[in-house]
C-alpha cells in the first residue's frame, strides 16, 4: 500500500512540470501533456485517484480553482440589483466572462478567500454559441476590460464586507459620497493555454454571494448568447421583474425603459434620451430586442402594448411574456 502510493506520488511529481494539475473531488486531473489542449481532446489525458489528504500537498499555497464543467440549461447566475447598472454598461464580452465566473459561485454561501474562477475559450465558445477563434479574441479583450470595471455605490447604501474567522471588525465608511469599487482583484489571460482566471475583490463579494433579497437571476445560456447590447439589457430587466414576482407582465414608462437600457447621454448634467421619436425607438430597439429575446432565451411570446399616451405621445408600456423551462444544452 505504501509502495503503491509512493509510486503514484513519484509519477505525478515527475509530470508536474509538463502538465496542468487540477484538483477535482479527490482526483488529480492532468492534461496539457505532450500537446494536450487542456480539454482532454489531444495528447495524454488521464486521471489518478489519490488519497484525499494528498490534495493538500498539491493545493498548498494555491487558491482553490473552480470550473464550468457542470453547466446545464438550468444554470443560473444571481447578483444584487445594486450592480445591474454597471453590468448594463459593460461590453458584451466582459459581461459574458463575468457571468461565467459568477455561475461558479454559490450565491447562498461565502466564497473561499482567494477563490479563482477559470473560463476556457472552448467553454466560452460552447456556452456563448460562437466559434473558438472569436472566443479567444473576446477572452483577451475581456481580461483587459474587466480589470478597469468599477461599481459606484453611495456610501450610505454600501453593503458591508463579509468578515471571515480571525479577521478584525471592519469599519463602516463615513460620508455621503460615492464609493468606487473594483470588480476584479486581478485577471490573468493565458493565451497559449486558452483560458482566463479571475479573482473577485472583497468589495464585490456581497453583491454576488450570500444573497438573500433584492437580486436578479439570469439563465447563463440565455444571457451569454444574446449578441445585442439592448437585448441583453432588456433580458436583464425582464429577469429582475420576474424576481420581483410581478407575474408575467410589467408596466414601465418609456423614459424609464431608456434608463434601463442605458439609452441616454449626459450634457451639462442634463439627461438627453436617444430616439426622441417613439416610432424609431419601437422599430430599432424594442421590436428588435423582443425578436432576439424570443428567439434566443427562455422568455417567449414577449409582446408590447402602449397603455398610456400624453398629447398622442406614447409614455407608458406594458410587456407580457411567458417562461419556457424546456431549454436544452448538450454540454461539453
Amino acid at each position: 500500500m505504501i509502495l503503491e502510493f509512493k509510486a503514484n506520488f513519484t509519477f505525478l511529481a515527475r509530470w508536474a512540470n509538463l502538465a496542468k494539475v487540477v484538483m477535482d473531488k479527490g482526483k488529480v486531473v492532468m492534461d496539457k501533456a505532450k500537446g494536450g489542449d487542456g480539454q482532454g481532446t489531444g495528447g495524454n489525458y488521464f486521471t489518478k485517484q489519490i488519497p484525499p489528504f494528498m490534495i493538500e500537498v498539491f493545493n498548498k499555497n494555491k487558491s482553490p480553482l473552480m470550473n464550468l464543467s457542470s453547466v446545464s440549461a438550468k444554470t443560473k447566475i444571481r447578483h444584487k440589483n445594486d450592480i445591474n447598472t454597471t453590468l448594463s454598461r459593460m461590453p458584451l464580452a466582459s459581461r459574458r466572462v463575468l457571468f461565467m465566473a459568477i455561475a461558479q459561485v454559490n450565491p447562498k454561501k461565502l466564497m473561499e478567500k482567494g477563490q479563482v474562477f477559470r473560463i476556457y475559450a472552448t467553454e466560452y465558445a460552447k456556452i456563448a454559441n460562437i466559434d473558438t477563434d472569436t472566443a479567444y479574441a473576446q477572452l483577451s479583450a475581456a481580461a483587459k476590460d474587466l480589470q478597469k470595471q468599477v461599481i459606484g455605490i453611495p456610501k450610505d447604501q454600501l453593503l458591508p464586507l463579509f468578515r471571515r474567522a480571525g479577521e478584525p471588525l471592519l469599519e463602516k465608511p463615513t460620508g455621503t459620497g460615492i464609493r468606487m469599487l473594483n470588480v476584479t482583484e486581478w485577471c490573468d489571460y493565458e493565451e497559449g493555454n486558452g483560458y482566463i482566471d479571475i479573482s473577485f475583490t472583497r468589495q464585490m463579494e456581497p453583491y454576488i454571494c450570500r444573497i438573500e433579497r433584492d437580486f436578479t437571476t439570469q439563465v447563463l445560456l440565455s444571457t451569454a448568447r444574446l449578441r445585442d447590447t439592448n437585448a441583453s439589457n432588456f433580458y436583464q430587466l425582464i429577469r429582475r421583474k420576474i424576481g420581483e414576482k410581478r407575474g408575467r407582465y410589467f408596466d414601465i414608462g418609456v423614459d424609464e425603459l431608456k434608463d434601463e437600457l442605458e439609452l441616454f447621454t449626459l450634457k451639462n448634467r442634463e439627461k438627453i434620451y436617444s430616439y426622441p421619436l417613439f416610432k424609431d425607438f419601437n422599430k430599432f430597439v424594442i421590436k428588435k430586442s423582443l425578436d432576439t429575446i424570443n428567439d434566443t432565451t427562455e422568455i417567449k411570446d414577449l409582446q408590447v402594448q402602449i397603455i398610456e399616451r400624453r398629447q398622442r405621445k406614447a409614455t407608458r408600456l406594458r410587456f407580457t411574456f411567458r417562461v419556457d423551462d424546456q431549454m436544452t444544452f448538450d454540454g461539453f
